[in-house]
């Protein structure tokens, strides 16, 4: 956190993924996985577990309308424990049963969507302008 680059802007948060975005009466936040631990392989694909989120206000401080709510609704979200047996992979689709995904591996690949094969890159930073602040959480 805080570290200026060349461009102005200062590193946020660096993180392993999103698990998604929420919006609450002051406008969206982003939650990240900022901590992951590798559990498994299934057939050469890493499976990880959240160990760690990090919750960031997305909209500019600067044009943000207070709600005397806001707090509640981030409370109570927060009680939500991500770190406590949520699991994710970047290259296995952990929402389908072993074997469908095995049987999707024995169809010929002309039937199958074709796939990039760009490597991926397995973290990314978000830059914020010098001056905003960011929502912490642990998903506590």
């Amino acid at each position: 956190i805080g570290q200026k680059g060349s461009s102005g802007l200062s590193r946020a948060v660096s993180a392993f993924g999103v698990v998604g975005f929420v919006r609450f009466l002051e406008g969206y936040y982003i939650v990240l996985i900022t901590k992951r631990r590798k559990m498994a392989d299934i057939g050469g694909h890493a499976i990880y577990k959240i160990e760690d989120t990090n919750m960031i206000y997305i909209p500019n401080d600067s044009v943000r309308v207070t709600h005397p709510d806001e707090a509640r609704y981030l409370r109570i979200f927060q009680n939500v424990d991500l770190s406590s047996n949520f699991y994710f992979s970047y290259s296995y689709d952990l929402s389908h049963s072993l074997q469908y995904n095995l049987t999707i591996l024995r169809m010929p690949l002309e039937i199958l969507k074709p796939e990039t094969t760009q490597a991926r890159q397995e973290s990314f930073d978000i830059f914020e302008d010098e001056g905003l602040s960011t929502q912490g959480g642990s998903g506590k």
